[in-house]
């Protein structure tokens, strides 16, 4: 949050995702004030406990997820080298595009969307490259605004692709369609950086019942996508929130 405020970065995340804990906190504490002494003391309880599970999550969200912060690059192994074409699947405001283009200063991105997520303010090409602008990156990058499920790029045109958070937002067949684009574009031996939500105990503090789309999957189901997709995992790990995995083209 800090590094957001002090750069002028704006990736966008709209209040309800960045401060909606904050407002919910100040309802239920208010309501538990107001019931002291007037409503049951379990009442009052149950208020202070929610109006402390608000606070938490409002908490986890700006320190530990920070949605409007700089993201950190998870593995030292994805493009490594340090050269070559990437193409970022699900670019948004460019958080990730910033991560491998600051991380990786010797290549060359593709910022890859289709601008239609409503949770990012302004969502489009003048925001992206306002950040990507303040990163120093901007000449590095070029934009394709298309769907992740068809991607307008010859067979083997890219070196490496990367995608945080865009590829599981999506149902079981278009999944299906977009991983088996990342392995058409890619070249042999070209690597992917997929980076998902995680339901793990940091998830369910935060946001709980809204994590349904995280919800249920299988320990197995990603392995196994990118498997049929002939994508060979070679590294995978967590963060709070996330799970990655680095893959290899055969």
């Amino acid at each position: 949050m800090l590094a957001y405020i002090l750069t002028g970065y704006d990736f966008g995340y709209t209040w309800p995702w960045t401060h909606g804990h904050l407002v919910v906190f100040g309802i239920l504490a208010l309501a538990a004030r107001l019931g002291w002494k007037r409503l049951p003391w379990w009442i009052t309880g149950l208020l202070a406990a929610l109006a402390a599970w608000a606070l938490a999550g409002f908490l986890i969200v700006q320190f530990v997820f920070g949605f409007n912060s700089l993201m950190a690059m998870p593995t030292e192994h994805f493009m490594a080298g340090g050269r070559g074409k990437v193409l970022d699947i699900g670019c948004g405001s460019g958080r990730t595009t910033i991560m491998v283009g600051t991380a990786r200063p010797g290549v060359e991105i593709t910022a890859l969307d289709n601008f239609s997520a409503d949770y990012i303010k302004n969502n489009g090409e003048t925001l992206l490259r306002r950040n990507l602008t303040i990163a120093g990156i901007n000449d590095r990058v070029k934009m394709m605004q298309a769907d992740m499920r068809q991607i307008p790029a010859a067979d083997g045109a890219f070196d490496g692709v990367v995608s945080s958070y865009a590829i599981d937002h999506l149902n079981r067949k278009g999944i299906e369609q977009t991983l088996g684009e990342v392995s058409r574009v890619m070249k042999p031996e070209g690597e992917f950086l997929l980076m998902i939500i995680k339901a793990d105990n940091w998830m369910k503090v935060a946001f709980g019942p809204m994590l349904l789309h995280a919800r249920g999957v299988p320990s197995d189901f990603w392995p196994k996508q990118l498997e049929a997709a002939h994508l060979t995992v070679v590294e995978e790990g967590t963060q709070p929130g996330t799970a990655y995995y680095v893959c290899r083209k055969p």
